[in-house]
């Protein structure tokens, strides 16, 4: 008997997700399955981040199914008291998970940038679902209910995966590798080959040998061709947005451009020389603009005031993104020029993308016009990217 526990959170300060039709379309689907005798259901709604090990503890589940947000490295989106949102992070529902590796089999996250947390919990149970980017309403329960459909068939959690993967594509969205699949042996694996990268000779194995030669390649046809460079400035609680930013930008990367984010450093990299050496050369910097972004003490005293410097001598553009709500307006940040004059910048002087603003960021967007805003940024760059090949 396998005991399926689906839990459920739409914070207030939230926007709204179809979760009770997911519910009914998995209690369906398995009410009608083969081995339907097979499968007891218990279901938590509103789930506030100390009901998780209460449920787990009363029902004692096979398989436990999250519907609800997710937040990338900040955590996945619970209920606190007043039904606001509380972010619990990987490492936290790791630990969890991990008291009950001898009990659970299989986690499914169905939730927007939930593989952060699936890799972490996969170290402990045997299979993990996670997303790897944002996921529409629509996929996620076409994904439960294939996925769901081939357990009541009796069919291995490998197979109910391609199956849930599959239902997307056949419902004609353009979702179906969104979802990950990852498992507790491949995990393992990965930790074990990752410690022996550096051969026995001390230098770094073929893998990042090809990489920078890659690089290099890049940055000599760069130099040869006087091409624009761009640098992503951001803040590490923000990579969900760095990431989404760039699946649009890669395209220029594809046509020889240099797009570069601290995703660019290498094994053995000293990061803070390696930014202080790619800041001089840069010709664009998106900004990722939130709260985060504001307090970083970094940002603040190292990457913006050295582009600020150029910005000034109009050597390098500023393109902020707002990415989160944050307190713009009051925030400055300080520079000296090159004349030795003390100035001051706020980061909703300088011109962001269409649709986009400080109280309106990507966050509360739907995510098609997410995508617009995104898109009208690979626009700009390439627009930009053009004028100065003429």
């Amino acid at each position: 008997m396998k005991r399926i526990l689906i839990l459920s959170a739409n914070p207030k300060n939230t926007t709204p997700l179809r979760l009770d039709e997911e519910m009914l379309e998995i209690k369906e689907g398995l009410r009608r399955a083969k081995q339907r005798d097979n499968f007891v259901i218990e279901t938590g709604q509103a789930v506030r981040y100390r009901d998780i090990h209460r449920a787990i503890l009363d029902f004692e589940p096979n398989i436990v199914h999250f519907s609800g947000h997710g937040a990338g490295e900040e955590g996945l989106a619970f209920e606190d008291e007043t039904g606001q949102v509380k972010l619990v992070e990987a490492q936290a529902l790791a630990s969890l998970f991990n008291l009950f590796a001898d009990q659970i089999e299989c986690v499914v996250l169905n939730a927007c940038y939930s593989e952060v947390q699936a890799k972490a919990i996969a170290e402990h149970i045997s299979y993990v679902v996670g997303m790897s980017k944002a996921i529409g309403d629509k996929a996620a329960i076409e994904f439960a209910v294939g996925f769901y459909d081939a357990l009541g068939a009796g069919r291995t959690v490998e197979f109910a995966y391609k199956l849930g993967c599959n239902s997307i594509e056949i419902a004609g969205i353009s979702e179906h590798l969104t979802p990950q699949l990852l498992s507790n042996s491949d995990i393992l694996t990965n930790k074990v080959s990752s410690q022996a990268e550096v051969n026995p000779s001390g230098e770094p194995s073929t893998k990042y040998n090809q990489k920078q030669t890659t690089i290099d390649q890049l940055d000599s046809e760069l130099k040869e061709k006087e091409m624009p460079s761009v640098f992503i400035c951001y803040s590490h609680k923000d990579e969900i947005w760095r990431d989404r930013l760039l699946e649009f930008l890669q395209s220029l990367n594809f046509e020889k451009q240099i797009v570069w984010s601290d995703l660019d450093l290498e094994q053995g990299d000293i990061w803070d020389e390696k930014i202080k050496e790619v800041l001089p050369k840069v010709t664009v910097a998106v900004v990722l603009v939130s709260q985060a972004i504001l307090n970083s003490t970094y940002v603040r005293n190292e990457e913006l005031p050295r582009l600020l410097q150029r910005f000034e001598d109009k050597e390098v553009r500023i393109i902020p993104l707002f990415v989160k709500y944050a307190d713009v307006e009051n925030v400055p940040f300080h520079y000296t020029n090159e004349q030795g004059e003390a100035k001051t910048f706020y980061l909703n002087q300088a011109q962001s993308p269409r649709n986009n603003s400080p109280r309106n960021p990507l966050y509360i967007l739907p995510e098609a016009e997410q995508d617009k805003v995104l898109l009208s940024v690979v626009q700009n760059l390439r627009s930009l990217i053009d004028k100065k090949k003429r």
